[in-house]
């Protein structure tokens, strides 16, 4: 009896914990957890933020030879006093007291230093084109951050934004800034209490110090409007620029308001001489120790001659080292640049510099490798292939993102063709879907429908692509409020479909889709709002895109049941298919947040997360439909209609369906970029022609960028996709 009884106890005590399991996990997945108070989560953010700039920016670094074999000694002073502020206005005086001098000279390792000095934080760098101004900038990042902050002083993540692609005359600098950071870095779209993004609260809280580079590459037309939003915000920044375009600003709208400037130096004879031989083999530096001496022959000045004159900026430093520091005493030498019939200035030494520059990298080094997790390695690529696809993305109209980002590449492309390249694939896909189940007619019919919807998708510029990532475990009471979003706005359809349909026909399902979508995509938007995860946008915008989606999803069932001339049937099925759509559109939201990665969002990292985003929702939306079309028409509607349906909305609404298109079919079929075109981009990255900003690639100088769109300009004359613009 005593066993009995002890068998029974323990059975009890089995029985109670699994209860008490389950009662956990059910608490775990649906009970929403005490939310960490928001101040916490700032610092949080902050140090998140930090880890990732600092990892970016040695990478940066590091690609670009920054440190190898050591850093170019830049050198700078305290620029003409019309460039800065008042002094008193930088140091806060007292209007009855006298404030002393500001002087700011120094050296590259010294900047940090030399920022900490000026008391109001707001720095101007002033230099030449390719004078070191980004990448004194990149250093004064790094060694603000290795500076470890205090409770009673948080310090501010210093963050280096490229200026050029901001345009102040649409939008605040707050909101640009913080659009930058949430699309380069990782974990910041969690949401405060009052629907602020992480990224906007270490804003607003000053936990972030912009750092802008490229003042100077912004349209000069934007000058007036950049500085006076600069002005009118207090908060600590640095901004780069050339000294005669940030000088006519200063004559149009006056002085970046409390900021100091500094103008950085050229380099030295003396700066170069250790330097330039150590950057090869041994058994090659006599060719530099040659071409120095026979500089230091004609002039103790680097500036005496012009190809002194030329390598007096670190760029063209860079630049001379890819050419003739390759390791081989037989490659070229660089006492040719002192032929003076050849290079008789030093602009023509520049260019020669520019021109070699792709062959150095290219035809000189194997081929790039990937990094893990990345691309392919790419192949060798040839020269002439190289220079043309570079030279039409560096062909970029005034009216085009100054950034390379894969997303943004199709719209580089004429409207014109994109409304045609996209309306042909899509009338010979809806002709080829509406012969299988109608016959001619409907092949007729399916063409011109989805052919328009296709021209209309090329008509429109591409979205901007979401980070996401499939994930089920801890998102259950988030992915429920989804669930039901969508399965409301379904049944609504259903209820209003089915009277309507009855009533006047089949296009009348067009507006049932509209507005049940709208409601559907509303409280989807509403609910995602208190998901600290989610990417959350204006619920009206939300709603606004729900009924157009709702409108052309509508239309296309009401075109398919017209043609196959079918059976309205009774009003539960409509219930019951409304919700099957419903919750087909409400997976994509339930199942997909964003991702948990710490590390830097990279280009490639970008598009591969938005792959799986586009390929699921596409999955699951035209098995929806399909399901849908199925039970009204008949199986092989839903068969053939299903994965069209499916595929029209992962190219409409996603970034890599129009990538696919556009970067992966028409610019490679047009010869204007190869078939693995990411590929290119990532290598051309490797070699240190591209640097990367985040989420998206740039041209590693203006100058660069410049003589690569002559170079196609000289070569093939006028650009195809300067014959017409979007």
């Amino acid at each position: 009896m005593t066993n009995s009884g002890d068998a029974r106890v323990e059975g009890d005590n089995s029985i109670a914990n699994t209860g008490v399991l389950i009662v956990r996990q059910f608490r775990q997945y649906f009970m929403a957890a005490p939310p960490t108070p928001w101040p916490e989560q700032l610092a949080a953010a902050a140090e998140l933020l930090a880890r990732q700039v600092s990892n970016q920016g040695r990478e940066q670094e590091r690609r670009r030879g920054i440190g190898d074999p050591y850093p170019l000694p830049l050198r700078w002073h305290t620029a003409p006093g019309d460039l800065s502020d008042h002094v008193a206005n930088i140091r806060g005086t007292p209007p009855d007291a006298e404030p002393p001098p500001l002087v700011l000279d120094g050296r590259f390792e010294d900047i940090a230093t030399v920022y900490r000095s000026v008391p109001s934080e707001r720095l101007v760098v002033l230099g030449g084109a390719g004078s070191g101004k980004s990448m004194l900038a990149q250093r004064l990042v790094l060694d603000l951050i290795a500076t470890p902050p205090t409770e009673a002083n948080p310090v501010p993540v210093p963050v280096l934004f490229s200026v050029q692609a901001w345009d102040p005359a649409d939008e605040r600098l707050v909101d640009w800034l913080a659009g930058q950071i949430l699309r380069d870095y990782h974990g910041l779209t969690a949401l405060g209490p009052d629907g602020q993004s992480l990224a906007a609260g270490l804003l607003e809280a000053d936990r972030v110090l912009p750092v802008l580079d490229g003042f100077d590459e912004m349209a000069p037309s934007l000058y007036h409007d950049a500085l006076r939003e600069l002005n009118a915000t207090d908060m600590p920044l640095v901004l780069t620029s050339r000294p005669e375009q940030y000088a006519a600003a200063v004559a149009e709208a006056g002085v970046l308001r409390r900021a100091a400037a500094i103008a950085l130096d050229d380099l030295t004879l003396d700066d170069l001489t250790p330097y330039l031989p150590r950057t090869t083999q041994s058994s090659a530096a006599d060719k530099w120790d040659t071409f120095l001496r026979r500089l230091r022959e004609g002039s103790a000045e680097l500036t005496s001659t012009a190809a002194g004159s030329a390598l007096a900026v670190p760029l063209m430093v860079g630049l001379a080292r890819a050419v003739y520091s390759n390791g081989r005493s037989a490659g070229p030498d660089p006492v040719e640049l002192l032929d003076p019939g050849r290079f008789a200035s030093a602009e023509a030494v520049k260019s020669h510099l520019l021109d070699e520059f792709l062959p150095a990298v290219y035809e000189r080094r194997p081929a790039g490798r990937s990094r893990p997790g990345e691309v392919r390695p790419a192949p060798q690529w040839k020269i002439e292939d190289v220079r043309r696809w570079l030279g039409h993305l560096a062909r970029r109209r005034p009216d085009q993102d100054p950034d390379l980002a894969w997303w943004l590449m199709g719209n580089g492309v004429p409207r014109s063709q994109r409304m045609l390249v996209f309306a042909v694939l899509a009338a010979v896909t809806g002709a080829l879907a509406g012969l299988v189940v109608f016959g001619p007619v409907g092949a007729l019919v399916g063409a011109l429908a989805v052919g328009t919807l296709g021209a209309a998708v090329g008509w429109s510029r591409g979205p901007v692509p979401a980070r996401m990532e499939v994930r089920i475990a801890g998102r259950a009471r988030h992915a429920l409020p989804q669930l039901m979003s969508g399965l409301t706005g379904g049944v609504v359809v259903g209820l209003i479909g089915w009277p309507v349909v009855h009533a006047w026909g089949w296009p009348a399902l067009t507006v049932a889709g509209g507005i049940g979508s709208a409601l559907g995509s509303g409280l989807s938007g509403w609910a995602r709002h208190s998901d600290p995860e989610a990417e959350a946008k204006p619920v009206l915008l939300e709603t606004l895109l729900g009924l157009a989606g709702g409108l052309a999803g509508g239309c296309t069932v009401g075109l398919i049941g017209l043609l196959a001339d079918a059976p309205v049937g009774g009003y539960g099925g409509w219930l019951v298919l409304g919700g099957t759509i419903g919750l087909g559109f409400a997976l994509g939201a339930a199942l997909l947040a964003p991702t948990r990665k710490e590390t830097v969002v990279t280009p490639t990292e970008l598009l591969l997360s938005n792959r799986t985003y586009t390929v699921f929702q596409s999955i699951t939306i035209g098995t929806a439909y399909g399901l849908v079309l199925a039970a009204l028409v008949g199986p092989l509607c839903g068969i053939v209609f299903g994965p069209v349906i499916g595929l029209a909305f992962g190219v409409g609404a996603h970034a890599w369906g129009r990538w696919l298109v556009l970067g992966r079919f028409w610019l490679p079929l047009t010869g204007r970029l190869p078939w693995r075109a990411w590929v290119l981009l990532a290598d051309a990255h490797e070699r240190g022609v591209l640097r990367q900003a985040g989420a998206v690639y740039q041209f590693r100088h203006d100058l660069l960028q410049r003589k690569l769109a002559e170079g196609v300009e000289g070569v093939g004359g006028r650009d195809r996709n300067s014959r017409s613009r979007p």
